[in-house]
């Protein structure tokens, strides 16, 4: 297991077969079969993300770990 600090209390957790992106300890995002060049299957948990800041650490989450998702904005 890998653990990536992003900014204060944002993770990057990358367990090997999957990715995740925690805020404080809200499971944001979980990225799977993005191995061997496979198109990443991207899950973002309901009412993710909550702020501007969480929006901002998932954009580096996915800049990080060549992820290529439209950017994501703050949830109105």
């Amino acid at each position: 297991m890998n653990i990536q600090k992003l900014g204060t209390n944002q993770l990057s957790i990358n367990t090997g077969d999957r990715l995740c992106f925690m805020s404080y300890e809200t499971l944001v995002c979980e990225v799977t079969n993005f191995e061997d060049g496979n198109e990443p299957i991207v899950k973002i948990t309901e009412g993710q993300p909550q702020s501007k800041t969480t929006a901002k650490y998932l954009n580096a989450f996915f800049e990080l770990h060549g992820i290529h998702v439209p950017k994501i904005k703050k949830v109105k």
